[in-house]
């Protein structure tokens, strides 16, 4: 039986079931191996990449996406691909991978409306159907090697991840005990005090290529890999006729953007690694457990705040971050939370400076106490007096201005 893939009405590429159980199979792995071993750098992952089935599979996402009937630099959609014959254009692509003959076009740059913002506008790129087939491809193999390490407190851009799942874990991150009295209302014991609103200036567009392939070749060892991500990190892009080039950031629009963006900006969580994703063993080893880490996660946050240590706990959605911060119990615990906070602002913008290249905003990076209303991702969440005697945290939509 072939397993090639055929296409439906001529406007989008079915592959087989075969194929997709090949890619399946691939992915977890690679997922597998990742997760198992920490320090596994892969070396051999070209073959994965090219392989026709990968390729079906990329031009398959491809022309299931929103963008599909839109057009690169070079006039060519996916329906002009599936009417002229699929199975040509996957073996010439694939031959010209191979040869090293590929080489990226710049990305077809064009400024869209910010939603709920009259005026404003954000640059989306829109790469060349032969380009979004690639990067998809890469996606394919890159992705589950890098799913292993990324923590669960990241949201953006991740499979079976969304916002309302950001939204929950801060929610029950920010759940607090009481102290009844019987006089007066209850007073809450806040499980955290304050939290850092993080905002980071133009983050896509000055992400660090140098700190960003650092990060990426910690795991991918293969340097034609590396090669084919940096060459589309430097394709430059046009815009009103005229090509710029790319000396930082991730082009917004492209299909393995979102993924090296969550690359860059792993290095937030890494920071409270002991308060997140405690894996390390004191003997070297590591856990593999995903129950056993989180509960060693809940052991060591509950520890260090018996012992009147400070903690923090970062809850991220691609460049959207809420970092929450508990003060040890005293007088003035709430002052201390907020120099701590002030504390954690300038370390964490210093690490993301040197290490990525980018600044978090002075002025809309802020500190706010966990009972005042927190933005996150469009919504404000707080810690409150519930009428029926309790403390909860909530979510609401915030009313417009």
């Amino acid at each position: 039986m072939s397993t090639r893939a055929q296409p439906r009405k001529k406007t989008t590429y079915v592959v087989s079931k075969q194929d997709s159980a090949w890619l399946l199979n691939e992915q977890r792995k690679l997922y597998a191996r990742a997760f198992e071993n920490t320090d596994f750098v892969f070396r051999k992952l070209w073959g994965l990449v090219t392989d026709l089935r990968n390729l079906r599979s990329a031009l398959s996402q491809v022309s299931r996406n929103k963008g599909a009937r839109t057009a690169g630099i070079d006039g060519i959609t996916v329906r002009m691909i599936l009417e002229s014959g699929p199975e040509e254009f996957l073996q010439e692509l694939r031959a010209e991978l191979r040869s090293k003959a590929f080489r990226p076009s710049p990305v077809r740059r064009i400024m869209i409306p910010k939603p709920g913002k009259p005026g404003k506008f954000r640059p989306l790129g829109i790469p060349t159907v032969k380009d979004r087939v690639v990067q998809s491809a890469l996606k394919n193999i890159l992705e589950p090697i890098f799913e292993a390490e990324f923590y669960p407190t990241s949201y953006g851009f991740r499979p079976g991840r969304n916002v309302h799942g950001a939204l929950e874990h801060l929610r029950k991150c920010l759940t607090s005990k009481v102290i009844r009295k019987a006089t007066t209302k209850e007073t809450p014991r806040l499980t955290y005090q304050v939290a850092i609103e993080g905002d980071i200036k133009g983050c896509f567009d000055n992400i660090s290529h140098h700190g960003l392939m650092n990060r990426i070749r910690r795991r991918i060892g293969d340097n034609k890999i590396n090669r084919l991500v940096l060459a589309f990190l430097k394709a430059g892009l046009i815009s009103e006729m005229q090509f710029k080039r790319t000396e930082a950031g991730t082009p917004q629009g492209g299909i393995l953007s979102p993924l090296l963006a969550n690359i860059a900006l792993g290095i937030i969580e890494e920071r409270f690694t002991r308060y997140v994703w405690p894996r390390q063993n004191p003997d070297g080893s590591v856990l593999t457990d995903p129950t056993s880490i989180k509960k060693r996660a809940i052991k060591t946050r509950a520890y260090d705040k018996s012992v009147g240590k400070p903690v923090c706990f970062p809850v991220r959605y691609a460049d959207d971050f809420i970092i929450l911060v508990y003060a040890p119990d005293g007088p003035g615990q709430k002052d201390r939370a907020v120099e701590l906070a002030e504390q954690e602002k300038t370390e964490l913008a210093k690490l993301l400076k040197e290490e990525m290249g980018l600044e978090l905003s002075e002025s809309k990076t802020k500190i706010t106490p966990v009972t005042s209303p927190m933005s996150f991702l469009g919504f404000n969440i707080r810690v409150q007096y519930n009428p029926r005697s309790r403390w909860i945290s909530k979510v609401v939509i915030p009313n417009p201005a």
